[in-house]
């Protein structure tokens, strides 16, 4: 795989209408980005793969976003692995200080928009934009 087909940013959403409007909002923007469910399948993701940048969902079945986060963060401790930003995206029924004390870096509300989400990656992943 050459850097050019590098996935480097997942979205975890359980709306899978949602979760396919962030990617090609990502793809817009030049990034690749991989997609998961839920919390489970999104720490599955991070053991095969590392991101430069993961937008969390927090509200989600099976495994919430701030469940998920703290698996991921003791994931990459126990192999020292650089802290990728995870970033709330949420409708929410959380707070910004719930979703930053699990190691969440930032928090963002639903909908993105295409300009909203630039300033996302922008303030959280910014060598990231081409």
């Amino acid at each position: 795989m050459n850097e050019d087909d590098c996935v480097l940013v997942l979205v975890v959403e359980d709306n899978a209408n949602l979760r396919h409007a962030l990617v090609l909002q990502l793809h817009a923007l030049g990034i690749k980005a991989d997609s998961a469910a839920n919390g489970l399948e999104a720490i599955r993701r991070v053991h095969e793969s590392e991101y430069a940048l993961i937008l969390m969902d927090v509200q989600m079945p099976m495994m919430n976003g701030l469940e998920a986060t703290a698996a991921i963060r003791s994931f990459e401790d126990s192999e020292e692995r650089q802290h990728a930003p995870i970033v709330a995206v949420t409708g929410g029924g959380s707070t910004k200080e719930k979703c930053l004390r699990v190691g969440m870096n930032n928090y963002y509300e639903k909908p993105l928009l295409l300009e909203q989400l630039k300033i996302l990656v922008q303030e959280n992943a910014p060598g990231l934009l081409p």
